[in-house]
């Protein structure tokens, strides 16, 4: 058996089998039984999260705007698995070569658009991070799907570039398990996961090293800032704290100079509520809620994990494989190559189980569907 039939990229791995070899053994009940119920998870499961951001109007805010990019993405996915289980059992791909060559750009730029789509969300909350106001005072449910189209648009446009277009032009056989033109060529063949996750990964890394950072720094900062108030009390001084809203913005402190065994003591703690009264009212106008940013944080962090957990195993085998094939395919079983295939669209299901994780009110309306609730 030729060395593309063993193993081209994870799509082909899940079907291996010849036909020959196919007919000539019982049909493999749990096999097919796992492929069938993955699926439908991940369909169901994003379905299930479309369904409660049509049906709860109060997830429909600026920063989930992105997270219903990426369950629209992650449905499509399931959905586009559907051929591929089928392609499993009967061990040879069941269409046309025509048709291969159409679908495989639009599975690639799915599944791409999916990863650029985390890249996007890490964008947004890098910039929430350090340019708070002005990240609230752009920011519109326009603007998020605006956004929200830039993964679309460059993972469609790149694979039909790479895979339809080129196959195409110089007739490539696909073969019985519709293999793609760059599976037999090195390098061509380590692109595809660059740009599917070692790029995405890189980005999506630098930007969530700096918020951490960013947000890090600020609690540091926070008990320092209060360590002054204690010592400026002493010294004569009133520092009134002034109230924020954000978890990356720097506490903001007000001095008032009081002599504090006066009468003036009153009129100066009038003074710093006062302040800290209307402070409170402009900066809730000009950035997000620490509640808001807080609750993106975290669901950002969920997705981040479970981009890297489904990905990184294939793509560390698929880059092995592209340098040399000998490396993986004597030494790895079919099963486990077949398991690190189905791997990569696990960050499918983990998705929408990171949103009822992060967020609460997510969680109690899938809830209150189970059980035919309405408020």
């Amino acid at each position: 058996m030729s060395f593309e039939d063993y193993f081209a990229n994870s799509t082909e791995l899940l079907s291996e089998t010849t036909i020959t070899e196919q007919k000539s053994r019982p049909v493999n009940i749990h096999g097919i039984l796992w492929p069938i119920l993955f699926t439908v998870l991940i369909i169901v499961a994003n379905f299930l999260s479309l369904v409660a951001f049509c049906i709860e109007k109060r997830l429909r805010t600026y920063n989930n705007y992105f997270i219903i990019n990426l369950t629209i993405l992650d449905f499509i996915t399931g959905l586009f698995l559907i051929p591929v289980v089928v392609h499993t059992h009967i061990g040879y791909y069941p269409f046309s070569q025509d048709i291969c060559k159409v679908t495989s750009a639009i599975q690639s730029g799915i599944l791409n658009a999916s990863n650029l789509a985390v890249v996007v969300i890490c964008a947004d909350r890098h910039r929430a991070t350090y340019d708070p106001i002005n990240h609230f005072m752009s920011r519109s449910k326009r603007m998020a799907v605006i956004r929200n189209l830039i993964p679309w648009t460059v993972s469609g446009v790149f694979w039909f570039l790479y895979i339809t277009i080129p196959e195409f032009i110089i007739d490539f056989d696909n073969g019985r398990h519709c293999i793609r033109w760059y599976t037999l060529r090195t390098l061509p063949g380590i692109i595809p996961f660059i740009s599917l996750f070692y790029l995405p990964f890189t980005i999506i890394a630098v930007l969530y090293f700096r918020i951490a950072a960013k947000i890090q720094a600020t609690l540091g900062g926070r008990s320092v800032e209060k360590q002054f108030v204690l010592k400026d009390a002493n010294n004569g001084k009133i520092t009134a704290e002034l109230p924020h809203d954000d978890m990356t913005s720097a506490v903001s402190t007000a001095t008032i100079n009081v002599d504090l065994s006066s009468d003036n003591l009153d009129q100066g703690l009038e003074m710093k509520n006062g302040n800290a009264a209307n402070s409170r009212k402009k900066t809730t106008m000009k950035r997000e809620t620490a509640t808001e940013m807080r609750k993106a944080t975290r669901t950002l962090l969920f997705i981040v994990i479970a981009f890297v957990v489904s990905w990184l195993p294939q793509s560390i085998i698929s880059l092995i494989y592209s340098i040399e094939p000998v490396l993986v395919v004597p030494g790895l079983p079919r099963p486990a190559r077949l398991f690190f295939g189905w791997m990569t669209y696990l960050n499918s299901l983990l998705n929408p189980i990171s949103y009822a994780v992060s967020q609460p009110l997510f969680r109690s309306t899938i809830f209150n569907m189970f059980l035919c609730r309405r408020k």
